[in-house]
C-alpha cells in the first residue's frame, strides 16, 4: 500500500510544483529511498542534486533554475514563497534572457538575494542585494526582477553597456516604466562609482 501511496503523492506533487525538492516531497511523507526507486523505475528524473521533475511531463528551459530557486528554501512550495516574498529573485543577464532584453544568455544564471548565498556550482551565482517585491513578477512559476530592475542590476554587475542599451530598447518597446527606472537608477548612483556603473542608464535617460 505504502508503494501505491508514495506514486499517488509523487504525482500530486509534480502536478502542484512541476519541479520538486526532497524536502517538499518529505512533507509529504515521501522518502528519499522512494524518490530513488522512482527514478530508477523511469517515473521520476534527477535534475540536480535534491531536485526532480516526472518523467515525460513537457520539459521547459528554465527546470534547472526553477530548481536551483527551490534549493534555496527546498522546504516551502512555490505559492508559500509567492505569498510571503523573502527576496530572492532571478536577475541580471538570466532576467534579461527571460523577458528577451538584449542578447544575454539564460545561464550562468543569475540570482539576487537579502543575505549572502555561497554556492560551488559553476552555472549558478549569487549577488547580495535588497529587491523589492514590487520589483518583480512571476514567469514560469519563478520570481523575475522586472525589466526596470533587471536593468539596474545589468549596470551593477558590470555587464557590456551596448547590450545594456539593447536591453533598454527591447524593454522600451514592451511597456518600460521609465519613471521607476529613473527612481532605481537614482537610487543606485548615491556615490561616484556607483554613478559611473549607471551611465549607460544615466545617457539613455537623458540624465547625465
Amino acid at each position: 500500500m505504502k508503494y501505491f501511496s508514495n506514486i499517488t503523492a509523487i504525482s500530486e506533487l509534480s502536478e502542484s510544483e512541476g519541479v520538486f525538492t526532497t524536502a517538499q516531497a518529505a512533507r509529504m511523507d515521501i522518502s528519499r529511498d522512494a524518490l530513488a526507486h522512482s527514478c530508477r523505475a523511469g517515473r521520476l528524473e534527477r535534475i540536480c542534486h535534491g531536485a526532480y521533475r516526472m518523467s515525460g511531463t513537457q520539459r521547459r528551459d528554465t527546470d534547472e533554475l526553477n530548481a536551483f530557486w527551490k534549493l534555496t528554501n527546498p522546504s516551502l512550495c512555490a505559492w508559500e514563497r509567492k505569498r510571503q516574498w523573502d527576496g530572492i529573485a532571478v536577475s541580471g543577464t538570466t532576467a534579461a534572457n527571460l523577458q528577451q532584453m538584449g542578447d544575454f544568455y539564460l545561464s550562468p544564471y543569475r540570482m539576487t538575494a537579502p543575505a549572502r548565498i555561497n554556492t560551488r556550482n559553476e552555472s549558478l551565482s549569487f549577488v547580495k542585494r535588497e529587491i523589492a517585491e514590487r520589483d518583480i513578477v512571476w514567469l514560469d512559476g519563478l520570481p523575475v526582477t522586472k525589466p526596470e530592475r533587471t536593468l539596474v542590476d545589468l549596470c551593477l554587475d558590470c555587464e557590456d553597456p551596448s547590450l545594456i542599451i539593447d536591453a533598454y530598447h527591447d524593454a522600451l518597446g514592451r511597456g518600460l516604466d521609465i519613471q521607476r527606472l529613473k527612481d532605481l537608477v537614482e537610487e543606485n548612483s548615491k556615490t561616484a562609482k556607483r554613478r559611473e556603473l549607471m551611465r549607460p542608464l544615466l545617457i539613455a535617460l537623458g540624465c547625465d
